[in-house]
């Protein structure tokens, strides 16, 4: 199980918006939010995702999940290049790429002894394959096959972020959040400021998509290709 939503109460203004809602997410879960503007379906998802607190009841997520949310017309806000603004995601494995590299040219001194050799060695083949087992020498092609489905092919890579129009900081922060890859990922309205072909690649991209899924969508199709549940919020 990913999240357990029980007796989950939100009140606004005097008003109650979700009163006493409980459920539960699956690992692979795939869950269409459905609802009239106003309903609570925003509500519902930034509670899930802790950005705002229940005046009553509680979220659980699992140990060691992460969710990633797209909050509708939600954009990125960087100084970065967009090459740079992806790769960020991959920190971690970057560094590693890194740590080898510096192996490398400590490896091809020919004054080691082989005592020293033999160490860097086994150091460089451990990194290696953990770097190998993350798909790390697969970064470049990744980053290239997002931004591409998500139609920044035609856009240089070392174009400042902040330079985008509001529709394409939505769908860079869409795609920054496809390769990050949360163990649930939580869409609200992520077809908007998408072309006709991009929402294709984005429907065939999340069918295979090993995490969880919870999309809020207007677009009826949408959700048709992609969620086995539906949950309703009204009155």
């Amino acid at each position: 199980m990913l999240v357990s939503i029980d007796h989950l109460s939100k009140i606004y203004l005097g008003s109650p918006v979700l009163d006493a809602v409980s459920a539960t997410i699956e690992d692979q879960d795939r869950i269409g939010l459905i609802g009239v503007n106003g309903a609570g379906k925003s509500t519902l998802l930034r509670l899930i995702c802790s950005l705002e607190q229940p005046d009553e009841g509680a979220v659980s997520v699992a140990e060691q999940k992460n969710i990633g949310f797209l909050q509708q017309n939600s954009g990125l806000t960087s100084e970065r290049t967009i090459l740079e603004e992806m790769r960020s995601v991959f920190a971690p494995l970057l560094q590693i790429q890194q740590q080898l590299e510096e192996l490398a040219a400590l490896l091809a001194d020919p004054g080691l002894s082989e005592q020293q050799s033999a160490s860097l060695a086994q150091q460089y083949a451990a990194l290696q394959t953990h770097f190998e087992q993350q798909d790390g020498y697969q970064i470049d092609l990744k980053i290239r096959t997002v931004l591409h489905g998500m139609g920044f092919a035609d856009k240089p890579l070392d174009l400042v972020v902040n330079q985008l129009s509001g529709g394409e900081k939505t769908r860079l922060a869409l795609a920054k959040l496809l390769l990050e890859q949360p163990d649930l990922l939580v869409l609200d309205e992520p077809t908007n400021h998408l072309d006709f072909e991009t929402i294709g690649w984005l429907e065939n991209y999340l069918k295979t998509y090993q995490g969880g899924l919870l999309v809020v969508s207007h677009d009826r199709y949408f959700l048709d290709q992609l969620v086995q549940k539906i949950w309703e919020v009204e009155q």
